[in-house]
């Protein structure tokens, strides 16, 4: 008996050391959703340990009615991804985790009337949220579907939310919307009256935009230059506690990365131009030093092609019995003649040169 009694307090004493700073918070704290709707309630974990984690824990879901104590199980889903559910219960009721928020959520499709009851997460057995109720009606009520569901934008864009409205006119809704951090209670981002301009809530500036789109029937939340601390689940509500499935936004620092490669690319162009333009300029320099003859200075060159010049302007001025044919001979023997350093050395005489014969013609 006695080693009973210290069983159950050492249990109790580890129970407590566990538990100790670690609270499961739920949201939001009421929902109304129409019948055949879709509604999404989220369980965020928070522990003075860091290493309690989602990913390590198995979460239990319960059905209640108001109460704490009559909690019929719904659906488990244990650490290693596997899920279990109530006979009572079907595909409905769809659990999930997310590691980077530190939270679990409940999915409950085509809501019906009976799923009106207070829904609690827990873990351990012994660490239980305060619960959503959730609030299923009939009536003629708006039903709000966010699109997309999680959206990922790089650090300086814009994020662009969706909230389709259908059972009301948008002409004269207003629409709310939150924002929910992990581990923290809801915050009133802004307010667009119909017909009127945007009202914000505390410490929330123009980045923050809503418009209203009636030929899609839809409120659209822009969030302008986004930070890292925009990373929240955004909400649309209409009517004061009609709510849409929400949208997790996440910043991303992908944009870096790509400016830092596009630079580098850059840089590595700006090279292989630079290198280009002085191969071309090397080889210009080289060709027109081959064109040199061998031995002459440019001054020497250049009073050779003014000689030829002269000669040519000469025979055109001179006696017209010089042919058009003969001046080409000429001007072809005069270039010959300044070029045959260059030209391979071979022994000939005067008698044969091509140049003599030019000089006898005339």
């Amino acid at each position: 008996m006695f080693a009973a009694i210290i069983t159950t307090l050492t249990l109790s004493v580890c129970a407590v050391g566990v538990n100790a700073g670690t609270v499961l918070i739920q949201s939001p704290g009421a929902v109304k959703v129409h019948e055949a709707g879709m509604v999404q309630i989220q369980c965020d974990l928070q522990s003075d340990n860091m290493e309690y984690t989602v990913d390590k824990y198995d979460v239990h879901w319960y059905k209640s009615r108001n109460k704490q104590t009559d909690k019929v199980f719904v659906v488990t889903l244990r650490a290693n991804g596997e899920v279990s559910r109530s006979r009572s219960f079907s595909n409905r009721f769809h659990v999930s985790r997310n590691v980077t928020a530190n939270s679990y959520s409940l999915t409950i499709s085509n809501v019906k009337l009976t799923d009106s009851k207070l829904y609690i997460c827990g873990i351990w057995g012994s660490v239980f949220g305060k619960g959503t109720q959730l609030n299923v009606t009939s009536a003629d009520v708006p039903v709000l579907i966010q699109s997309p569901s999680i959206q990922r934008v790089t650090k300086g864009h814009t994020a662009w939310l969706w909230c389709t409205m259908s059972k009301a006119r948008l002409e004269d809704t207003d629409v709310h919307w939150y924002r929910k951090l992990p581990g923290q209670n809801m915050e009133w981002v802004l307010t667009h009256r119909a017909g009127g301009s945007p009202e914000w809530g505390q410490g929330f500036t123009g980045r923050f935009q809503s418009y209203r789109d009636t030929s899609n029937s839809s409120f659209t939340l822009t969030v302008t230059d986004v930070v890292h601390s925009d990373s929240a689940v955004y909400y649309c509500r209409v009517w004061g506690d009609i709510n849409g499935n929400g949208t997790q936004l996440i910043v991303t620092n992908e944009g870096g990365s790509w400016k830092v490669l596009a630079s580098i690319l850059t840089s590595i162009l700006i090279l292989v131009i630079l290198v280009t333009t002085i191969c071309y300029v090397k080889k210009w320099a080289c060709f027109q030093q081959r064109l040199m003859p061998e031995g002459c200075s440019t001054e020497y060159q250049e009073t050779v092609y003014a000689t030829v010049t002269a000669e040519m302007e000469k025979n055109t001025q001179g006696p017209t019995n010089v042919t058009v044919s003969e001046q080409s001979q000429m001007f072809y023997a005069d270039i010959q003649f300044l070029r045959q350093k260059t030209a391979p050395k071979i022994e000939v005489t005067e008698e044969t040169t091509e140049y003599a014969i030019i000089k006898r013609a005339q």
